[in-house]
């Protein structure tokens, strides 16, 4: 039993690392980098650090990159303003 939920697992985060890739692929809009791919695998179920390994990083790095999408993305908006 435990074997065949190892299984399920592992063919459940290779179908969403198919999906990810396909989106990138077909539709670059939706999913432009990296931060947007892991929340696109939190979107469909997978959990942050299961999604980041998927990527090829950790949910720490992923967690620094979207603060500082943030902050730049609030700096320029707050340019635009004056």
């Amino acid at each position: 039993m435990a074997e065949e939920s190892e299984w399920l697992e592992i063919i459940g985060k290779s179908l969403a690392f198919l999906c990810v890739q396909e989106i990138s692929r077909s539709d670059p809009k939706r999913v432009p980098d990296l931060v947007a791919k892991v929340k696109f695998l939190e979107g469909i179920g997978l959990s942050t650090k299961d999604a980041a390994a998927l990527m090829g990083t950790t949910a720490n790095s992923v967690k620094t990159n979207e603060r500082q999408r943030e902050k730049k993305g609030n700096g320029s908006a707050k340019k635009g303003r004056k």
